[in-house]
């Protein structure tokens, strides 16, 4: 794919990156809202139920990179941030504030909606440390010649980077001594390898349409 310059946000092409970071945002609360979920891999393997919501964050965020820029990036992750630190806080806003006689499901809502303190810490360190080397591993692949021809390996290669820092910073922080670690990370990380291979044409489409809808991205 041809390489083009990164967009500038301006009126014209507001709206596109509006539709990403909202997209990315809504990606990234939902899976920190069940990332204390493990499922079962074939194998004996296991993962967080979070790991397509999340992977698909990074699709939108390398699209992100790809058409705005590594500032824009950026903004994102941080904005991502702050959204995932105000959602739980309205979380256990709503946990703490009494549950009417009528409504029996206190228990069921605090368990679901509530995070410990280590899964908080292990899943907001991770997000942060990991879709940031995410966009300094798509930056640095778009500088070499392979890299910067291909828009799926500088994406992909960067998915990966990222999620393996990823991955091994929240199932340490967020199970160590509940789970058995390497088992865990290694379960989740082959299903995200899985999964960025399989979702690197959305990257493609996300990036399409972008390109197609502002003025300034059909070069």
């Amino acid at each position: 794919m041809k390489q083009a310059a990164p967009v500038p946000l301006t009126d014209s092409n507001t709206r596109v990156f509006v539709v990403l970071l909202t997209i990315h945002t809504s990606l990234v609360i939902s899976s920190n809202a069940a990332g204390s979920k493990l499922i079962a891999l074939p194998l004996g393997l296991a993962a967080s139920a979070t790991v397509i919501s999340y992977m698909l964050s990074f699709v939108l965020l390398g699209s992100i990179a790809e058409l705005f820029g590594r500032g824009a990036a950026r903004l994102v992750v941080n904005l991502g941030l702050a959204a995932m630190a105000l959602s739980v806080g309205f979380f256990e806003l709503a946990i703490h504030l009494p549950a009417a006689d009528i409504w029996p499901h206190q228990r069921a809502f605090a368990e679901v909606l509530g995070s410990s303190l280590r899964i908080l810490l292990g899943g907001w360190t991770a997000y942060l440390v990991g879709q940031h080397l995410d966009v300094v591993g798509f930056f640095l692949l778009k500088r070499t010649r392979l890299g910067g021809e291909q828009l799926w390996l500088r994406s992909w290669g960067s998915m990966l980077l990222g999620q393996l820092v990823d991955t091994t910073l929240f199932i340490t922080i967020a199970f160590a001594g509940t789970a058995p670690l390497l088992r865990t990370i290694l379960g989740q990380y082959l299903v995200k390898l899985v999964i960025a291979t399989a979702m690197t044409p959305l990257i493609y489409a996300a990036v399409g349409w972008g390109r197609a809808a502002m003025p300034e991205g059909r070069r």
